[in-house]
């Protein structure tokens, strides 16, 4: 499967879930996304899922490197009544001025970066001194365990099937050695997704 064929096939599985991955996750992004104001960068928004929590008088920048997502990004943000910049462009290279944004947004998404760590050091780089980092992604079990031992089987198949995505990232411990001044990170077993997807974390990073 060609780059092009995989990311249109992951956009049109990503709207056909989006009624299943609301009710999962309602009420994470519900308690997360409400504290969001001013400037708000959201990293891969995907089908802009998030519209329905955040505040309608924010400033939102989206960067989506999937531009089969770029025609209901639009027609989410319209329905939603929220202003939409929207750039195509990764986590790892945020087409965002230093130290210009208040929150940063990723919602299931930090387990497909290439590369977690250059994300999050370009996360520290936009926010403002004092700015939040929100995140609810799906993570690695504990090390030893055996769904542990099953993700890291399943991973190659994973990433192939799901447009990069890992279901083996430690990706807390990233974020906790990313400079952060604070971190507030919960963990949590989500039911009702696929069992090597079932650990995750939510919560938020304080520059």
């Amino acid at each position: 499967m060609t780059r092009n064929a995989s990311q249109r096939w992951f956009a049109w599985l990503m709207q056909k879930g989006e009624k299943v991955n609301r009710k999962l996750y309602h009420p994470y992004r519900k308690d997360l996304l409400s504290m969001a104001h001013g400037r708000v960068v959201e990293i891969g928004p995907g089908t802009g899922i998030n519209f329905n929590y955040l505040p309608r008088d924010i400033e939102w920048i989206g960067v989506e490197p999937n531009e089969a997502f770029h025609p209901v990004l639009r027609e989410q943000a319209s329905r939603n009544h929220i202003t939409l910049r929207l750039l195509t462009g990764d986590a790892q290279h945020i087409p965002v001025e230093d130290q210009s944004a208040d929150y940063v947004i990723s919602t299931l998404v930090l387990c497909s970066v290439p590369d977690q760590e250059a994300s999050l050091k370009e996360i520290y780089r936009i926010l403002k001194p004092g700015g939040k980092l929100i995140v609810l992604e799906h993570v690695a079990a504990p090390q030893h365990s055996f769904l542990r031992l099953v993700q890291n089987m399943l991973n190659p198949l994973n990433k192939a099937l799901a447009d990069g995505c890992n279901c083996n990232r430690d990706t807390a411990s990233v974020i906790k050695n990313a400079g952060f001044r604070d971190t507030s990170l919960n963990s949590l077993q989500v039911d009702g997704t696929l069992p090597w997807h079932r650990p995750h974390i939510f919560g938020y990073a304080t520059k």
